[in-house]
């Protein structure tokens, strides 16, 4: 990866003109975000409104094929810090742009005028109601026009350059809450009118990230300079798809902090209506994918200044629920590992048709013994996988013991490139399997019945027909977690469900109604466990507290963002403390084959 971004380093930089009499068709822009920021008054304003620019930018010029790549997120790998960009770029190189001229471009202004083509205009937003700049990613995808703030520093700076920035859709001044007596959602409901209600949109795609709300002239946060976790370099790959973006408080019981003075319940209701077009412009005969996360330490909990009463975590459930019932999914990126350069060059790389895993493992004898299965997640996120594998795939440890690796399948839309890496460097001891709750993280129990009176009809048969296809995809039959929520254990309807597309076993949150329904197994988890590097120890007896008589007994344990070295530690532990001939731990499909095993002589 190093030595990848020392060649690109000495790329020269490509004049203005020289990009465009470069007829090629395969020419890769490359741009370096670090060293457009530092061509530029050095003003977190004028790098927000940047950032936003170019991945708009990207959206637009990426859309038929991959043409703008920017290096821009620092992460960790497994010993050291690097650059996740740096990282991908050299793994999709020889798939992707093994035949391309690569020109670097160091400034804002090289960067427009070497796509200055494809620009259409611009849309203003209002910085005065922040919903707008949601609204501007979503008239970008849609009409082709980027986004940039009303006032901002960026427009003097670009027309000092010679950049003509005109402005063809204006949105300040637009919005002031006559509709519904909040600005925020008369904005939403104006583009749900002009761009939901006319089809204009995806109808299988939505994008539910932060508005300008960390932008607000004059109070707290206004300069607001963790960019990585203002989500703007997510909305690539949703502009190039043409998503619809919003922003909304789920709870009907309060007012949103960044609205509180609109009628109690405007931002639910706005949001019901916003699903409820989605749902009919697809006809329910798709689910819906929405990228992202509630913003839960900015705004919409509880948590520090966020501003909420809710805690983050019902919260999170509280969303998830509402959109289930309206046949939607979560790709769950959370802030903190928010960030997703790229995925518009990404979701361009050459995938197989089917990947396979290795054979299934040959089932020992069941023993007396507590049978353990370390569900390594969360991934039900594309940004949190792709920010993760260098530093846990990577790991020197991985392939010394079974590991049940918990990527959601879904999140190969927006980076499949992770996929044929992992299944092409997995050991024998990697094993794959989906995460919450399956291909797409929803409530399956709001799949049927009333739903929440949505209204709709049951989308169970659907959710299973696309489950079918990304596990056949993938080679997946054992989903790690089901997630339910408030919404409690899992009724037969839905196990058997389950059952037809995860045959060799279900991990839950809440219950269910049988533990064996076929030949599929169920079990419970145990519990959320969080290692500490610097408490191995303490884990070890965390997790042995579990232990019961009489055996075999069968645990899962659910580990969060955690690497095969801390698994090492934590086995060795527990087996030095508390009696190594006692705990084994287990791949997936010994695991659920030997609990079934034990199912079957209990009954």
């Amino acid at each position: 990866m190093i030595i990848s971004f020392i060649l690109l380093a000495l790329l020269p930089a490509i004049s203005e003109g020289a990009l465009h009499q470069d007829t090629s068709e395969n020419l890769l822009v490359y741009s370096d975000m670090a060293n457009v920021f530092s061509n530029m008054p050095q003003d977190s304003v004028l790098q927000y409104d940047t950032l936003k620019l170019v991945s708009a930018l990207q959206g637009l010029v990426n859309r038929g094929k991959p043409r703008l790549f920017i290096r821009f997120l620092e992460g960790e790998g497994p010993d050291k810090p690097i650059n996740i960009d740096d990282y991908w770029f050299e793994k999709i190189r020889d798939g992707l742009f093994r035949d391309h001229t690569i020109r670097k471009i160091n400034t804002l202004e090289e960067l427009l005028t070497a796509f200055s083509r494809e620009i259409q205009g611009y849309i203003a937003w209002d910085p005065a109601v922040a919903a707008t700049a949601n609204v501007a990613s979503t008239a970008c995808g849609v009409d082709g026009l980027l986004p940039v703030r009303a006032g901002s520093p960026l427009l003097e700076y670009l027309r000092a350059r010679g950049v003509g920035v005109k402005i063809k859709e204006d949105l300040t001044g637009l919005f002031t809450g006559s509709e519904t007596g909040s600005a925020k959602c008369d904005a939403y409901l104006w583009a749900k009118r002009r761009y939901l209600d006319t089809g204009k949109c995806n109808p299988a795609l939505m994008a539910f990230y932060i508005d300008a709300y960390t932008q607000r002239p004059g109070e707290p946060g206004y300069h607001y300079i963790d960019l990585p976790n203002s989500t703007l370099a997510n909305h690539d790959y949703y502009i190039a798809r043409k998503a619809f973006f919003f922003d909304l408080l789920v709870w009907p019981d309060e007012c949103p902090v960044d609205d509180p003075d609109q009628p109690l319940g405007t931002d639910r209701q706005t949001l019901i209506s916003l699903l409820e077009t989605q749902y009919k412009n697809n006809g329910g005969k798709a689910f819906t994918s929405i990228g992202g996360f509630v913003s839960w330490d900015l705004k919409y909990t509880n948590h520090g200044a966020a501003g909420g009463k809710h805690e983050p975590v019902p919260t999170e459930w509280e969303y998830v629920a509402l959109f289930s019932a309206y046949n939607a999914f979560l790709d769950a990126d959370a802030l903190g590992l928010v960030c997703l350069p790229n995925a518009s060059v990404y979701s361009h790389f050459p995938v197989k048709d089917s990947y396979r895993q290795h054979p299934k493992p040959t089932v020992p004898p069941l023993e007396d013994k507590t049978y353990v299965l370390i569900y390594m997640g969360d991934y039900d996120s594309a940004a949190w996988m792709s920010r993760n594998i260098p530093r846990v795939w990577d790991d020197p440890e991985r392939g010394r013991l079974p590991i049940a690796w918990a990527f959601n399948p879904n999140l190969s839309d927006r980076i499949p490139q992770a996929f044929d890496y992992t299944y092409a460097t997995a050991t024998p001891n990697d094993w794959f399997i989906g995460g919450d709750s399956g291909a797409g993280y929803l409530n399956p129990n709001l799949l049927t019945g009333k739903r929440l009176n949505s209204g709709l009809p049951d989308a169970l048969e659907m959710w299973v027909e696309h489950n079918i296809r990304y596990y056949k995809k993938f080679d997946y039959s054992i989903t790690g977690f089901v997630i339910n929520g408030f919404h409690g254990g899992m009724p037969l309807k839905v196990q058997e469900a389950y059952t037809r597309f995860s045959p060799d076993g279900v991990g839950m949150q809440l219950g269910f109604q049988r533990a064996l329904v076929g030949e599929t197994p169920f079990i419970r988890h145990a519990s959320d466990i969080y290692p500490k590097a610097e408490n191995i120890s303490g884990t070890a007896d965390e997790m042995a507290a579990f232990s019961r008589d009489p055996k075999p007994q069968f645990l899962v344990f659910r580990w969060i963002l955690q690497n095969p070295t801390t698994m090492k530690q934590v086995y060795e532990n527990l087996q030095a403390r508390h009696g190594a001939h006692n705990w084994v731990f287990c791949d997936p499909y010994t695991f659920f084959a030997l609990y079934r095993e034990n199912l079957k002589k209990a009954k």
